[in-house]
């Protein structure tokens, strides 16, 4: 009986010790360590519905590997209900990381997004120190990016949004009446309300803000990258060039130009690398639209 009782016993421990080993991980794996990156600016990645994060691998594998903009990644989602989860961690070490982040709650209205990035983005500042930050965001990820733009600007519990590249974002929802068939456009058939709402914020902007809007069309004779009207995509520039330091303008026509893989082509990831690395805004481009 007592050797049954001290097997018992042992096997007792040994899992209480296994279980507080397992807490341990998981802390690690949810709260890394707070490193000093204040001179780092980061590079967030930020899916569309639907999407998770891992939705924008590509992108950060051609970046880290093809174009070495960066020596480190790591992967970051946020609940409904704010609570943060870290995959991977940032060592002392790294260089224009990159961030993967990701919304639990997928479906949510990018207007939603953007209080919850708000929420993460202070998290991030208060672990690495990061002052300043580069965003990417894909459909939605990009229309989340616009609304903590116009919205936290001024907020220095977050690091400044610095340039932001949209790619597919429905800046006037998804309506191709709404958004007719002019390239040209300087107004557009109807403004939604979200779009209305850019407009109203525009002056919140922060006027160092640097923009990118990526838009899709399938053809010249089809303006729609299959989900968004291609002048929904470009309908930043009703707000963007005269608020913000840098307003440019991408678009890839053809078959590949399509909605859901749009920020995979080598086009995007190229012109996203250049934006974010290599263009250094002239006098002359300041306030320029260039399509």
């Amino acid at each position: 009986m007592k050797k049954y009782f001290v097997t018992i016993m042992i096997l007792l421990f040994g899992s209480l010790i296994l279980t507080a080993c397992q807490k341990d991980s998981e802390v690690t794996s949810s709260s890394p360590p707070k490193v000093d990156l204040k001179k780092e600016i980061p590079i967030i990645l930020i899916h569309g519905s639907g999407g998770d994060t891992h939705s924008l691998d590509e992108m950060a594998d051609h970046l880290m590997n093809e174009y070495k903009s960066s020596t480190e990644e790591m992967s970051m989602s946020i609940s409904e209900k704010g609570t943060i989860t870290y995959q991977g961690k940032l060592t002392k070490d790294a260089k224009r990381p990159i961030i993967k982040f990701g919304f639990d709650q997928n479906q949510a209205a990018p207007m939603d997004w953007s209080d919850l990035l708000k929420i993460a983005m202070q998290d991030l500042k208060t672990r690495y120190g990061f002052t300043q930050m580069d965003g990417v965001g894909h459909s939605n990820g990009g229309l989340a990016l616009t609304y903590f733009a116009e919205d936290y600007s001024k907020d220095n519990t977050v690091p400044n949004l610095r340039k932001l590249v949209a790619v597919g974002s429905p800046f006037n929802d998804l309506d191709p009446d709404d958004n007719g068939d002019d390239l040209t456009f300087k107004k557009l058939p109807n403004n939604t309300s979200q779009l209305d709402y850019f407009i109203e914020k525009e002056t919140k902007v922060n006027p160092d803000l640097e923009v990118l809007s990526i838009a899709g069309a399938l053809s010249e004779d089809n303006l729609t990258d299959g989900i968004v009207p291609t002048n929904s995509s470009l309908a930043s520039r009703l707000f963007m060039p005269t608020n913000a330091k840098v307003y440019m303008e991408d678009l890839q026509v053809g078959e590949s130009a399509i909605h859901q893989t749009l920020h995979e082509t080598p086009e995007s990831t190229k012109k996203t690398y250049w934006f974010l690395e290599k263009y250094q805004p002239t006098k002359s481009e300041i306030k320029l639209v260039s399509k």
